[in-house]
């Protein structure tokens, strides 16, 4: 915790001081899924990010809800922030945290915070950028069912690699994965798995088709699936 405390106060300090540069990005878009939720939903996102030559910092959400014949069907909100420090350069420590809220996932609430470092493999310029992250999670859930068989806490290794890769002048596409065991069990590990390819259509608007994988080895009732997809195609305006 000290640790935590320690830099994210070094992460705000040298983001007063530096210069600032601000990004906003807002989309909507739709989905297939599949899996715990298997229905078509319309989804809400935006992003707000700083960089500088030391500090990176990222802000984002995204709120999907749907009703199919007056009942409701699905209601998910995720929201996230990260800090990075000397972004730019081979080794750069990060501390992040993430809320999910969705009981069709079977999350009343849950709360992650995460520490480790990054190691960039390879980078060009607005061109490409390869890296891989380790870092160790500290996950509290409240868990929709009342009765289940799963921890509360648990900390969780994460091993994450990262792409970017611009391709042509107007294509883009990007992927990460995560791969989170527990500590205490490797048989109990989540993978949560993310490509997206964007189209630049004008200087600020991009049209995106995204493809998410989750899996979760263990569940907290026989009620719900162990895997989740969801397909979308939005359009993004970058500002």
């Amino acid at each position: 915790m000290k640790f935590f405390t320690t830099l994210i106060l070094t992460a705000l300090t040298l983001n007063l001081s530096a210069q600032k540069r601000w990004n906003f990005e807002l989309g909507a878009g739709m989905s297939q899924n599949s899996g715990n939720v298997d229905n078509f939903s319309l989804k809400n996102y935006a992003e707000l990010e700083r960089n500088d030559s030391i500090i990176s910092n990222n802000f984002n959400y995204k709120f999907v809800y749907q009703k199919e014949e007056g009942k409701e069907k699905n209601k998910g909100f995720n929201a996230g922030m990260n800090f990075d420090l000397f972004q730019y350069g081979k080794f750069s420590p990060f501390v992040a945290t993430e809320i999910v809220t969705n009981k069709y996932k079977g999350y009343d609430f849950k709360i992650s915070a995460l520490t480790g470092f990054k190691y960039r493999i390879f980078t060009i310029t607005n061109v490409c950028d390869y890296s891989i992250s380790l870092a160790a999670v500290y996950d509290n859930v409240d868990y929709t069912p009342e009765e289940n068989k799963l921890d509360r806490q648990m900390v969780r290794i994460s091993l994450r690699p990262k792409i970017k890769q611009k391709i042509g002048d107007n294509f883009y596409i990007g992927h990460n994965t995560f791969y989170q065991p527990s500590v205490k069990d490797f048989s109990d590990y989540i993978i949560n798995s993310t490509t997206k390819l964007s189209s630049k259509i004008t200087t600020k608007l991009f049209l995106e088709v995204g493809f998410n994988y989750e899996y979760r080895s263990k569940l907290p009732t026989e009620d719900y699936e162990h895997y989740d997809i969801s397909t979308e195609i939005s359009l993004k305006l970058k500002l």
